[in-house]
């Protein structure tokens, strides 16, 4: 069964909230001024030298790198247009992308026909049913 939009906003409340604890750990760090000082800040080597080490360091290296794969898959995906697998919907909708941003993507007016697309895809199991067949079904 899909998310709800209120565990959605959960999900990504929970990865804002780890970005936020990493940041106020590097607040307190001897190392601050070193690293965040004007444009050595962008010098990720210099930043991997001196913060590499740092078990938050890597900890946010990890959120931020699945907030950057996420948000850049998500485009792509959009971007594919009518081309759109039904695992890439329902993975969409998990990530919270808007319904509407979907169904425009998919190239599909009728906001009621997008809903029995919806429904359709929430009551079949992904597995049993290929992307061709659902499109038929619409």
């Amino acid at each position: 069964m899909l998310s709800t939009k209120e565990e959605l906003r959960n999900r990504k409340r929970q990865k804002f909230l780890k970005v936020c604890k990493t940041l106020r750990v590097c607040d307190s760090c001897i190392f601050k001024e070193l690293v965040m000082m004007g444009d050595r800040s962008n010098d990720r080597e210099m930043v991997e030298s001196i913060c590499g080490g740092c078990p938050n360091y890597k900890e946010m290296r990890i959120v931020g790198d699945d907030l950057w794969k996420t948000d850049t898959n998500i485009e792509a995906i959009l971007q594919k247009r009518q081309d759109i697998t039904t695992n890439e919907i329902v993975m969409l909708l998990k990530e919270g992308v808007p319904k509407k941003k979907i169904r425009e993507a998919l190239g599909m007016k009728s906001v009621i026909e997008f809903r029995e697309f919806i429904t359709l895809l929430s009551q079949i199991k992904i597995g049993e049913c290929s992307d061709e067949n659902i499109r038929r079904h619409n």
